[in-house]
């Protein structure tokens, strides 16, 4: 019984060893090279599960919404009514 058990234990505290933690919005936000490290990951993947589509969720949204500001606040327009 013992010699089932051991191995048991010991395969399924590995099988924990290659979860990749959940990243928040925040960390993308501050963390540029993790944020464009993910990016390319995610483009790579043929299929993401758990973790791993969680975390290209979140660095998508980040990469979108900083698009978007800097957008937003370039300074420039493309409406002629506004340009002196």
């Amino acid at each position: 019984m013992k010699k089932v058990l051991l191995p048991a234990l010991l395969l399924s505290l590995l099988t924990g060893c290659a979860h990749q933690p959940v990243y928040t919005a925040h960390y993308y936000r501050t963390h540029k090279a993790a944020l464009k490290k993910e990016l390319a990951f995610c483009t790579k993947a043929e299929k993401l599960s758990g973790s791993d589509e969680t975390n290209c969720q979140t660095a998508r949204s980040v990469e979108s919404a900083e698009e978007a500001a800097a957008g937003l606040f370039s300074g420039g327009t493309n409406n002629p009514a506004l340009l002196p």
